[in-house]
This record gives C-alpha cells, sequence and structure tokens, in this order.
C-alpha cells in the first residue's frame, strides 16, 4: 500500500497555499481533499479510507505476487470449511424439503 502511496506521490504537483484540491475514485466514491498544500496527509488520508474500504484486499488479489506456503495452507484451510458449511446447509435443506413433500 505505501508503494502505491509512494508511486502517486510524484503524479500530482504540489497545490499552493489555500488551495483545496479534490481527487475522485469514482468505481468506490473515495474522496480525499489535499489541504495548504499537504499531500502527505492527503496520502495518509487515502491509505486509511482504501485500507477500511477493501481496495487494498482487491489490489493484493489481482496482483501477483508471493504468497507464503503458511498463508496458503490458512486460506486452503478456510476454503475448505466454506466449503463443509455450504454442503452441510444444502444436506439440512433438503431434509427439510423432503421431510415436508413426505408430510403433504
Amino acid at each position: 500500500m505505501q508503494a502505491l502511496a509512494r508511486a502517486a506521490r510524484g503524479l500530482w504537483p504540489a497545490a499552493g497555499r489555500g488551495q483545496v484540491q479534490v481527487q475522485t475514485q469514482a468505481a468506490r466514491g473515495i474522496v480525499v481533499q489535499v489541504r495548504d498544500g499537504n499531500l502527505e496527509r492527503a496520502l495518509q488520508v487515502m491509505e486509511r479510507k482504501m485500507r477500511s474500504s477493501g481496495i487494498e484486499r482487491l489490489i493484493k488479489r489481482r496482483t501477483e505476487h508471493h504468497v507464503k506456503n503458511s498463508e496458503k495452507r490458512v486460506l486452503a484451510r478456510k476454503a475448505l470449511m466454506a466449503r463443509v458449511r455450504s454442503q452441510e446447509l444444502g444436506k439440512s435443506l433438503r431434509d427439510i424439503l423432503i421431510k415436508k413433500i413426505r408430510g403433504q
């Protein structure tokens, strides 16, 4: 995330005193105001908003980066548990429907 912020620092010229600039990301509606030319503070606010809105996770998911084996194991376990819960829910719903049909 900080790498994105560092890369973004060179994209915008410094604002003059008293000016307010607004940068908007249309997809998520994030608005960051640059007050008194304080771009560093605006980037910190943008990073915090991106983290809280989940954009950081979306960016990481789309970019190719190394995933540690421990992370792979955790993600695999979570996926397995979600699959098992889904199958259990399907079985219980099927049993309820069968009982309902047979009862009528």
